[in-house]
């Protein structure tokens, strides 16, 4: 019988090789950092207190301004800070009525009645080296006690800066404004691997008081 006939066969192309997988990603990947230096954050955003790498442990201060926004008006805020545990539960608060808290590890600068000239009114000291572990939450608030609101407010902003340098790390301006007596400006909460987040709120609350903005920032964690 004849030979059977030998069918060529084309071997198919390979497909192309897939491009180099990237490296494992770094803890915190995808969030921003301050590796590129001071960060200036939206609303919602999320900088990792991470540079070069290495958790910043260090003393770092929340500075907190405004000014009036009708000239000759002054603007009495008050700018309070809000521990909290892992579940949502208020350990206590630094504001003008109690300048330290958690021996110390956060201090308050102290009332600033006009919102008047330039710089931060007041300033929040925290030595994140120092805080308690039971606290995993920190927000940093705003009252208007007086009864202003916030659309008389201009240029309201928080800024975190290193207190060893004066740096300043990572800055959020408010950019729009309610008829309502307080805000939660700020977010600082520590990761299981050890750094902080800090994440800009810009949420407005009915309050006049710290007490009031416990449990809306609870919720807001």
């Amino acid at each position: 019988p004849p030979a059977p006939r030998s069918v060529a066969r084309t071997t198919p192309a390979a497909p192309p090789a897939p491009p180099a997988a990237p490296p494992a990603p770094a803890p915190g990947i995808g969030k921003i950092n301050l590796d590129k230096g001071r960060v200036s954050l939206q609303k919602n955003q999320t900088v990792s207190l991470v540079k070069g790498g290495r958790p910043v442990l260090s003393q770092v201060k929340m500075g907190l301004g405004w000014e009036p926004a009708y000239r000759g008006k002054d603007i009495d805020l008050d700018a309070s800070v809000i521990a909290y545990g892992p579940q949502r539960n208020h350990i206590d608060s630094c504001y003008f009525g109690k300048l330290s808290i958690l021996n110390g590890a956060v201090k308050h600068s102290g009332d600033n009645l006009t919102g008047e000239g330039g710089g931060d009114d007041e300033v929040i000291v925290v030595d994140l080296g120092r805080l308690p572990q039971e606290v995993s939450g920190l927000v940093f608030t705003v009252n208007s006690f007086s009864g202003q609101k916030f659309t008389e407010v201009a240029k309201a902003y928080c800024r975190l800066i290193d207190a060893a340098t004066g740096e300043e790390l990572v800055r959020f301006d408010l950019t729009s404004a309610e008829a309502q007596t307080g805000v939660m400006m700020a977010k600082l909460i520590r990761q299981y691997s050890g750094e902080w987040d800090m994440t800009a709120m810009g949420n407005f609350v009915k309050s006049r008081t710290v007490r009031g903005m416990v449990k809306p920032s609870a919720q807001a964690l």
